[in-house]
């Protein structure tokens, strides 16, 4: 079982198992409650070409996802919704299409891909023990025991269910390579259209060019018109197109944390403690009674001290205590229990008795059949009835140690699991024992020790340092002051420097943000700014995870559709302005007898003018002139200009064979994104994620 589930764990696909009918029947009711504020299908979370995609399924998905992907385990809601939310879309979208074309899997195709999936190959449980190749016959027989056995528990349900869920990822990814790969297979730049180009980036033309750039028109000096903003508008709409609706806000945000008096009453109540520590005889009782962190048995090395613990650490005699220390979020006593010289390495051997379930384990035996045979085995052999080589022989689950006879080599502390170590450093050479960690029951002989390392054991009593209820409705009147100021009409800006803190915008924000430039993770502002019914100019103070207090402002609403002209006006205004002051500088330079010029050698490789910037237009009617050409005064982006060509300089380029492989290789190579998001954008998509997480 443990094999499969390392499987499941280790791979980057998403495996998806069946939920509980619990699960089902709990969520339907929620579902069809009127608690619920959604109009029209309560358990639809969206729909892709007219098809729904479920709450309740999705939900399950993304439950899955985060228990089958340990990449994805500590994400957010946020991002975990965004992942099956693409998967849907490229199941539903792309699915439908390789079905109509007729794309398809064959069984030897599948089992080859799963072969050669990086999770499988890994696998000690699939490789010869003898040369550590992956043998395809291990992975053959070991799919048959799982089929075979896969009624006798309902764990080994679970694991065949994983496993075929495992095959349907798979397969899902070879379907859709093979499709984006004959797409790329008929994609190529014609060698006369790659020729063009690169002729057309190695033209040349050596100018003399006046310039008056719009950097020496104060922006006082011009008036602005509508038309101007009308213009620029016109020639960027399409990057106001929204694929959705977008709102703005404004933020300040305002930090739940302790304030000193919280950090000093922690402080304080250490203080009085250490005395208690001192006189303790039973120092890893009163970590475990006064601690918030867990008392760990370890012995580390004095040279082996983080760096606050060096400073702290006046002393190395048994019964010190130093502190309080600060350290993370709060502050600790440390206290030396004992002090003793241990081996500085250890060689040893053992035998793993392994369970379904444990960490790197193949093993099908229960945890309680495993401790059952380990204890066995151990009497067996400090009775002398059995050898460690003959139980290692028989009985190891640690492949690699089984062929050296159980022989781990030498190791250093800090090599192996803390009760594996323990048992090897704290005992001398020859003793055998049997300790359990995460990857089953190990029994050990310790065969050598070497050197020897001043070490310490010791005892941390830590305590965080939490916020006050005191301190946070301090924060929180705080936060509601500069609310009901913004919500009067004060000025923003003035309201939050009063206040003590920074009010930021944050634009274009989509109903599944979840990350705000200025304030990170986000989800319950988002959702509070997309909650129905809002309008424009409303305020709250909404509490963020319990990170923050943050006062919102909703400062904006846009449909779906284009932004107006009104609504990007303030990022119009710098374009608009030099809109208006390059027309005045055409007057200007139209009226000089004898401009100044400069000379330059110009071409569309790189498109800018020096002392103005990009000017793409500009340059291209350069290079496509003949020597003699005059130009008239000409309306650019960054300033007015005219110019005389005085030579045009044709590099001869030959475009070879391999420069014209490595440009059809790029244009495959975004064979799949180009197609994924052409697919995309002509899907009738409605995502209403936003309303649910």
């Amino acid at each position: 079982m443990g094999l499969f589930e390392t499987i499941r764990n280790r791979t980057g696909l998403m495996v998806i198992v069946i939920g509980g009918a619990l699960f089902a029947f709990i969520m339907t009711e929620f579902l069809s409650s009127s608690s619920v504020l959604f109009s029209g299908d309560r358990d639809a979370i969206g729909y892709i070409n007219g098809d729904k995609v479920s709450y309740i399924e999705f939900s399950k998905r993304m439950d899955h996802l985060r228990e089958g992907n340990q990449q994805l385990a500590n994400s957010s809601v946020a991002q975990i919704s965004q992942a099956v939310w693409n998967q849907e879309l490229n199941d539903r979208i792309i699915g439908a299409l390789l079905d109509d074309l007729g794309f398809a899997v064959n069984e030897s195709e599948l089992m080859q891909a799963v072969a050669e999936n990086p999770s499988i190959q890994e696998m000690e449980g699939f490789r010869d023990p003898n040369t550590g190749l992956f043998q395809m016959t291990l992975l053959k027989n070991a799919l048959a025991n799982l089929r075979d056995n896969k009624d006798q528990s309902t764990e080994a349900t679970d694991q065949w269910i994983n496993w075929i869920n495992f095959e349907n990822d798979v397969h899902q990814e070879r379907l859709s390579n093979k499709f984006y790969a004959a797409v790329g297979a008929g994609l190529r730049m014609p060698a006369s259209l790659f020729q063009y180009n690169a002729n057309r980036n190695a033209l040349q033309a050596v100018v003399d060019y006046a310039v008056a750039p719009v950097s020496s028109i104060q922006d006082s000096a011009v008036e602005v018109t509508e038309a101007d903003y009308r213009a620029v508008y016109n020639e960027r709409r399409e990057n106001f197109k929204m694929a959705g609706e977008m709102r703005d806000v404004l933020f300040a945000s305002f930090t739940i944390e302790p304030s000193d008096v919280d950090r000093n009453r922690v402080k304080d109540e250490l203080i009085a403690m250490k005395a208690e520590l001192i006189a303790s005889e039973g120092d890893s009782m009163f970590v475990m009674a006064n601690s918030d962190q867990p008392f760990v048995d370890r012995y580390i090395a004095w040279d082996n001290l983080p760096a606050y613990l060096n400073d702290a650490m006046t002393s190395r005699e048994e019964g010190f205590v130093a502190g309080p220390i600060a350290i993370n979020n709060g502050f600790e006593l440390v206290k030396v229990m004992n002090a003793v010289n241990l081996p500085d390495s250890v060689k040893a051997k053992h035998v793993l008795i392994a369970f379904a379930g444990a960490e790197r384990s193949s093993a099908t035996r229960a945890p309680v059949e495993a401790q059952s045979l380990a204890d066995s085995l151990f009497n067996a052999i400090k009775d002398g009835s059995i050898s460690f080589a003959d139980v290692n022989d028989e009985y190891n689950d640690d492949v690699v140690a089984r062929t050296q006879g159980g022989d781990l080599g030498w190791f250093k502390s800090g090599a192996m699991a803390n009760a594996f170590e323990n048992y090897c450093f704290r005992n001398a050479s020859g003793d055998v024992g049997m300790v359990f960690t995460p990857f089953g029951f190990h029994i050990i002989e310790i065969s050598k020790q070497s050197g020897s390392v001043p070490s310490a054991r010791l005892a941390h009593v830590y305590r965080i340092v939490d916020v006050s209820k005191e301190t946070e409705q301090d924060i929180y009147t705080r936060a509601a002051n500069l609310a009901q100021a913004l919500q009067k009409g004060d000025d923003n800006y003035a309201a939050a420097t009063a206040a003590g803190v920074a009010l930021l915008p944050n634009r274009n924000m989509t109903a599944t943000d979840d990350n705000m430039t200025g304030l990170g993770e986000c989800r319950p502002v988002v959702k509070w700014a997309f909650e129905a019914g809002r309008s424009t100019g409303e305020v709250a103070v909404v509490n963020n995870a319990y990170q923050q207090y943050v006062v919102v402002k909703l400062d904006a609403i846009y449909q779906d559709d284009f932004k107006s002209i009104d609504d990007v006006r303030p990022e119009l205004e710098l374009l608009a302005t030099n809109r208006a002051k390059v027309r005045l500088l055409v007057e200007e330079l139209e009226s000089q007898d004898q401009p100044v010029y400069n000379q330059a050698t110009v071409s569309m490789a790189s498109p800018f003018i020096q002392g103005a910037g990009r000017e793409s237009a500009i340059i291209g009617g350069m290079v496509a002139q003949k020597p003699g050409y005059e130009s008239g005064v000409l309306q650019g982006d960054n300033g007015a200009y005219r110019y005389k060509v005085t030579n045009v300089l044709e590099n001869a380029v030959n475009a070879g064979i391999g420069d014209l492989a490595a440009e059809n290789n790029l244009l495959r190579g975004n064979a799949r994104s180009f197609l994924l998001q052409a697919l995309m954008s002509s899907a009738d998509v409605e995502d209403l994620r936003g309303k649910f997480f």
